[in-house]
C-alpha cells in the first residue's frame, strides 16, 4: 500500500474534523489560553477554522490524485 493514500487519509479526515468541530475546536483553543494564562485577542476563530479545513481536503485529494498518477 501506498504512503500517500495514508497520508491523503489523514489530512481528509483531519479537514473534516476542523469543518464539522469547529465550534468545540474554538472553545478548547480558548480554554487553553486560560491554563496557560496567555492572553488571545481573538475569542473566535471559526471561520479560519472552515477554511483551515477546507485548505486540508484539497491537500488530501491532491495527494490522492498523485498516487493514482504513479
Amino acid at each position: 500500500m501506498d504512503l500517500n493514500i495514508i497520508r491523503a487519509g489523514i489530512f481528509f479526515v483531519a479537514g473534516l474534523m476542523t469543518i464539522l468541530f469547529r465550534k468545540k475546536l474554538n472553545n478548547f483553543k480558548n480554554r487553553l489560553h486560560e491554563k496557560l494564562h496567555m492572553k488571545s485577542k481573538v475569542k473566535d476563530e471559526s471561520k479560519f477554522y472552515f477554511y483551515f479545513g477546507i485548505v486540508l481536503i484539497i491537500i488530501s485529494i491532491i495527494l490522492f490524485l498523485f498516487t493514482i498518477s504513479n
